[in-house]
């Protein structure tokens, strides 16, 4: 677990839209991933001097985090409060923090409705969740990979969540990502980056947390029509369509086309999902 560049722009800049970190946990103690003379370029805006040499520490608290606590499943990195997030966590640690970060953790959870379930009520009502956890081309790295929709669908009012700010970076850039109910399509991504997301959450509500579980939207939303508009239920209809269908070579060929045009709309550029910000080394503000 570990504190890169681009998680540290991407909280440099959720620091710039009003985040104030307040009483604060991470899970996991987090390393400095960078090198001194890039990490000591975010300290000094931020008035604070780097007395901690192997953990980002002094960074968190130049956010306001105040005090700032580890938990851990174990203390060999020296986690103040040690848990397994397989588990449930104690009634006495919910709804006490301002500020709960997982910087590359969850994945790393075999029981990850609990693990999320426990993060999201550690939060004080009006705090925020920070996560920054694999997306794209990390299979093998944790247990799992996620999707923007599995974030979009848990952070939820439903829940007592909103999301402030879902974003990636993909060649070269930061892009904020939609919500895939409003834009009424899935955001999938086709990229040879290792691609994270970095999401911002709030706390709008205290209540309980999967009293219902959630569920993709496209299909809740085929459920509630009784049909699902999807790729398979697409039929050619038109004379140059039902040609192509007789003929395999023909065929082949709109099949090879029809690939092409798909995997180029899953390129971010392209991607309606995906809005762009700006240029990677910069701070999405």
């Amino acid at each position: 677990m570990g504190l890169g560049l681009n998680g540290i722009r991407f909280l440099t800049g959720v620091s710039k839209r009003g985040l104030r970190m307040g009483k604060t946990l991470t899970l996991g103690h987090q390393r400095i991933c960078m090198s001194k003379e890039e990490y000591s370029g975010f300290l000094e805006p931020l008035g604070v001097s780097q007395q901690e040499q192997i953990y980002a520490d002094d960074f968190f608290i130049g956010l306001g985090a105040d005090p700032l606590k580890v938990m851990d499943a174990s203390a060999y990195e020296g986690a103040e409060i040690l848990h397994d997030l397989n588990n449930p966590v104690a009634q006495d640690l919910k709804s006490t923090y301002d500020t709960v970060i997982d910087i590359g953790t969850l994945e790393h959870v075999f029981n990850y409705p609990v693990a999320i379930r426990t993060c999201m009520e550690l939060v004080k009502p009006g705090g925020n969740l920070i996560l920054i956890t694999p997306f794209h081309n990390l299979s093998g790295h944790g247990l799992y990979q996620f999707s923007p929709e599995l974030f979009y669908r848990v952070l939820s009012p439903d829940n007592g969540y909103q999301i402030e700010r879902m974003m990636i970076v993909a060649d070269g850039y930061w892009y904020v990502i939609r919500n895939p109910s409003e834009i009424k399509s899935r955001i999938e991504i086709h990229s040879r980056d290792v691609i994270e997301l970095f999401i911002h959450a709030k706390r709008i509500s205290e209540q309980p947390i999967f009293t219902t579980w959630p569920q993709q939207s496209d299909y809740s939303a085929a459920w509630e029509r009784g049909s699902y508009a999807g790729f398979e239920n697409i039929r050619p209809s038109s004379l140059k369509g039902r040609i192509a269908n007789r003929i395999p070579f023909i065929r082949y060929l709109q099949e090879r086309w029809n690939n092409y045009q798909f995997r180029r709309s899953l390129i971010p550029s392209r991607n309606p999902g995906m809005i762009k910000v700006c240029k990677n080394d910069k701070i999405p503000s």
